[in-house]
């Protein structure tokens, strides 16, 4: 009997233990969306407790009688809920302090930014969205402190501008960031393909903690995208449609014929050249008067071929629908995105059928798709493409030496107001022999260039929970796919008939004496050989990853395989191998110390020095989460210290460094010839010997931050320092003399420093129904070359690179104009030319009383600027808000000395020529004498490129709730934005862009699609 009962007694205890365990799923989530990593604990149990997932979900097994959960999190208040009866709750978390809970995304994971260590700043979605620009990558200029960019161009299709993290920090290796898209790396050139409406956050990383995890590719920094995803709840379907119009920042506006002709006479006079014979016809008051009166436009033409060609607007148009919402199980984001740019070409009518402007076509289509098909177990499949149409005219030229590009053409002195008129009198378009074709004829004839992109992305993730094996612990596996089809089309011809008109006799020249007819158009072998494409990517990644908390403590990792073949065309498949760990512990959340390592390499290397190791460490103290700091200091929220330092490499070597560990051997194109009857046979000889030891560049990167929450959020500031070595550059020896006759191949010699700051500082508040913020970031990177291996130049050491920033500009020091004879006479001697009033005159830098190539040092800055930064502000009232953003740049340099010259191809007359040096103006002028020997590269030709812009304007304003609620629509919101509105620089007078290139042989400031500002109105809609 005793037996029996005892039986039972163990049986009902046993039963009674097994009810009492109950499991309780949920998710948290805040105002913003999912609340990731927030502890969660059994109220009668505190050693009971887990983590909620990335996604802000939980699962706790209740193992006392307690009906009641404690969720707790930095930054948001306590909250305990009621579990009695339930198997699965939502929890709406309160911010207690705005900001604490922000999570920043980092490689492979997402960290709440109260316990990260790492330097990284990012940018949400919706504020991308307040910018009309069509490249997503020139939207984020201004925003984000440590991106430094420079747009060169407002092409359609080809506007994104280049952009670096931190600056550069190598003078051979490529300087962009890598660029990952959901864990998946793109190349570089596709984010200008991303639609904005995709976006839901763009984070960059800056720092060793953040980037060792990518290893060999993450010295320059690391840009991490993250699309869109649904959300549980109704489907709700956005419709956004916007039109705009896009006109230049900048005219090139050069003085008309009967202005720039007296200049050009007393610049030929000056250099002792006959006008007449150079402007031949041209130079009497009789002539220069028929071109202000514009009486006989044959015989006197002034032709603004700026204005013959541009229209003042042109048409930008972007339409974007996307549904998203989705069941616990299943949830679903999908967009459709169309953008139509089109260019700033005039449109002539045509007797052929064919598009002669630029523009811009592209389709975006994304699908994101999560489902959790067991409690443990969840499956992502992200599916994305686009398709893009880009056209350009085609722009011939028979000028020997090959075509300039055509911006450049348009205001050089190949095609002066009078050169020649737009068509003859007889309707014929009008040309000069030796001289460029007609511009507007070009337009008519000249045909078009196309090009067609496929770009097709697939990726697949697989996530399956272990908390059988310990809580906490998953495994997930990727296998992205990518195809990128490139086709190109061409329909072009290289001239058509153009005819000199002679006004004395009335009659016409041709100047092409063997074309009578209009050829044939062709296609562009040179332009359909420049084919690079498909493009096959094959990436798979496995990864294991843990994160739970014992108590007050929070322990998390993460281990990643990694490896991609990278197929273009026919050509040899890119390899590339990696595993990469991750280790962080924080005791509650006060004390934060991480470890990151990749190892990895890539088939670029012999397989000796095919893989390295990257590693980095950092550590956190969130000072006011010690007890004596927040009971006494209470006007600050947050205060956190961090420090990171650690390693990356960079493979992105030039094509020229590519399998340099191969010794090469060329066939000249001359024979030898042997015995004594010569007999010619073809030979091989030795070409660059091999660098059996080559390897990749490395940096070492050093962080200090500090992060500052004050006065219940409504401050917030960040400020970092930064240290970056990079070494082991590829560096072509300059010491080895010539005369060994041996050609050495390039080694891992050269080394760069590259230091700086940045500063980040927002307001945000409330007043009333108001809410408003005020933001601002200030970035300084500036990098010097410590080692180049260059030949010492004992006569002038001042040329040496090495001591210097990447890109230096070297030249004379300006020292005012020749003030007189007198003044020539007491000055330096100019070797190798004669000097005359009114021409530049330059500093003896080393004593020598000449003036020569021993004089010439470093000089400005480089051409990309060392400071970037961005001032925003805002609010909102009721239904209606507005925000703005001001972005600028500074300490870079210009070189204008090509672009300024008149007198020959280079240039013509414009305003800056007026401001010349004259007997009369002497006192005053701000140019030199016309004529005189002035265009060495000195200090007077850099121009700064300092400037602000008015980078973003945006209004908005939602109709009454009531209103539309009535037609059965969620939400109507009409906004108007702009891009580029003003700017505010010292170059104005030179009709250049301030983000223009430094210019060069063919490649002056003006040599690109102009920069465009954008005013553009739009309507958002929303159904549910």
């Amino acid at each position: 009997m005793k037996r029996i009962i005892s039986i039972l007694l163990l049986s009902f205890f046993a039963v009674t233990a097994v009810a009492q365990e109950r499991t309780i799923r949920g998710t948290v989530a805040d105002a913003n969306g999912p609340v990731p990593f927030v502890t969660v604990k059994e109220a009668g149990n505190p050693k009971n407790g887990v983590l909620s997932d990335d996604k802000g979900a939980f699962t706790i097994t209740l193992k006392t009688t307690s009906n009641e959960i404690i969720i707790t999190s930095v930054g948001y208040a306590a909250k305990t809920v009621n579990v009695k009866g339930k198997t699965s709750i939502s929890i709406m978390m309160d911010e207690a302090v705005t900001g604490l809970g922000e999570v920043v995304t980092v490689g492979y994971a997402k960290q709440k930014k109260m316990t990260s260590t790492g330097a990284v700043s990012m940018i949400s979605g919706k504020e991308l969205r307040q910018s009309p620009a069509a490249s997503i990558q020139n939207s984020l200029v201004g925003r984000l402190p440590g991106l430094f960019q420079q747009q060169t161009s407002g092409q359609p299709g080809k506007d994104g501008a280049n952009f670096f993290i931190r600056g550069s920090s190598t003078y051979t290796g490529a300087s962009n960031p890598l660029i990952v898209v959901d864990d998946i790396e793109y190349d570089y050139n596709q984010v200008s393909q991303i639609d904005p409406n995709e976006v839901e956050s763009i984070a960059i990383l800056k720092d060793a903690s953040t980037t060792a995890i990518y290893g060999i590719k993450g010295a320059n920094g690391v840009l991490v995208i993250t699309t869109r995803r649904g959300k549980t709840g109704a489907p709700k379907v956005t419709l956004r449609s916007e039109a705009g119009f896009q006109k230049p920042t900048v005219y090139r506006k050069p003085l008309p014929s009967h202005e720039a002709i007296p200049l050009l006479i007393e610049h030929y006079t000056n250099s002792g050249q006959d006008p007449n014979v150079l402007l031949p016809g041209y130079t009497s008051p009789e002539a220069i008067e028929h071109f202000r009166l514009g009486d006989e436009p044959y015989k006197y033409p002034n032709v603004n071929w700026y204005d013959e060609v541009m229209k003042k607007s042109t048409l930008q148009q972007r339409n974007n629908l996307d549904v998203s919402g989705g069941t616990e199980s299943v949830k679903y984001f999908v967009s459709l995105g169309y953008i139509f740019q089109n260019g700033i070409m005039k449109e002539l009518p045509k007797d052929e059928d064919f598009n002669s402007n630029y523009y811009l076509k592209r389709y975006n289509f994304r699908s994101n798709l999560d489902v959790d098909v067991t409690k443990d177990f969840s499956l992502r499949l992200d599916l994305s493409a686009r398709l893009s149409e880009i056209n350009e005219p085609n722009f011939p030229d028979v000028t020997s030496g090959g075509a300039w590009p055509f911006w450049r053409r348009i205001t050089s002195g190949l095609l002066a107001p009078w050169v020649y008129p737009i068509y003859n009198p007889d309707g014929s378009f009008g040309g000069k022999k030796s001289g460029t074709l007609n511009p507007v004829g070009i337009l008519k004839y000249a045909g078009y260039k196309r090009q067609y992109d496929n770009d097709l992305n697939l990726n697949l993730t697989a996530n399956h929970k272990l908390d059988f094996i310990t809580k906490g612990l998953s495994i997930r596996g990727t296998l992205a796919y990518r195809n990128d089809f490139q086709s190109r089309r061409s329909v072009t011809r290289g001239r058509f008939p153009v005819y000199e008109y002679i006004s004395g006799s009335d009659t016409y020249e041709p100047v092409f004496p063997d074309l009578f007819r209009i050829p044939v158009m062709a296609e562009d072998a040179d332009f359909q050989n420049g084919l690079k494409r498909p493009i096959r990517v094959l990436n798979t990644q496995a990864i294991l990853d843990y994160r739970r908390a014992f108590g007050n403590h929070t322990l998390y990792g993460l281990a990643l395989m990694n490896q991609s073949a990278d197929v273009q065309g026919a050509n040899v498949p890119g390899k590339f191998r990696g595993y990469a760990a991750r280790v962080g512990y924080d005791f509650r959340s006060r004390y934060l110390v991480e470890f990151n390592m990749g190892y990895n390499g890539s088939d670029r290397f012999k397989s000796k020095n095919r893989y390295g190791l990257f590693p980095a460490v950092s550590a956190g103290w969130n000072v006011s989460e010690e007890p004596f700091f927040k009971n006494n200091v209470k006007f600050v929220d947050y205060l956190k210290l961090r420090g990171s330092i650690g390693e990356v490499g960079n493979d992105q070597l030039s094509n020229t460094f590519k399998y340099i560990y191969e010794e090469v051997y060329t066939k000249p194109a001359q024979d030898y010839s042997f015995g004594e009857s010569p007999t010619s046979s073809g030979v091989v000889i030795p070409g660059a010997l091999a660098n059996e030891d080559v390897r990749w560049e490395r940096e070492r990167k050093i962080d200090l931050g500090i992060e500052l929450h004050l006065f219940k959020g409504k401050l917030e500031i960040v400020a970092d320092y930064f240290d970056n070595l990079r070494y082991d550059i590829l560096t072509t020896r300059g010491s080895v003399p010539v005369y060994t006759g041996i050609s050495l191949p390039p080694v891992n010699i050269g080394r760069v420093s590259n230091k700086g700051y940045e500063i980040e500082a927002t307001h945000r508040h409330k007043i009333g129904a108001v809410n408003y913020f005020l933001k601002g970031n200030f970035s300084f990177a500036e990098n010097k070359v410590l080692f180049r291996d260059e030949p010492f130049n004992a006569s002038n050491p001042l040329l040496l690179q090495t001591g210097r920033p990447v890109g230096q500009i070297y030249g004379y020091i300006f020292d005012g104009f020749y003030y007189d004879d007198a003044d020539i006479a007491k000055s330096p001697v100019a070797v190798g030319k004669t000097v005359k009033p009114g021409d530049i005159k330059f500093k003896d830098i080393n004593g020598d009383n000449k003036i020569d190539q021993n004089d010439i040092g470093p000089i400005g800055h480089p051409n990309l600027p060392q400071v970037t930064y961005g001032i925003s502000a805002g609010f909102s009232y009721k239904d209606f808000d507005m925000s703005v953003l001001f972005q600028g740049a500074a300490r870079g340099s210009m070189d204008a000395s090509t672009m300024l010259q008149i007198g020959n191809s280079n240039g013509i007359p414009s305003e800056i020529h007026k401001k010349r040096w004259t007997p009369e103006t002497r006192d005053i002028a701000e140019y030199p004498r016309l004529g005189g020997v002035n265009f060495d590269m000195s200090t007077f030709w850099l121009r700064p490129l300092d400037y602000l812009r008015l980078k973003n304007v945006e209004m908005g304003y939602h109709i009454p709730k009531a209103w539309v609620n009535r037609i059965g629509v969620q939400d109507i919101r009409l906004y108007a934005n702009g891009l580029n509105l003003i700017t505010w620089f010292n170059l104005k007078i030179y009709d250049v862009d301030p983000e223009s290139a430094r210019g060069g042989a063919f490649t002056e400031a003006y040599s690109s699609y102009p920069q465009q500002k954008v005013f553009n109105f739009g309507l958002q809609v929303s159904f549910k």
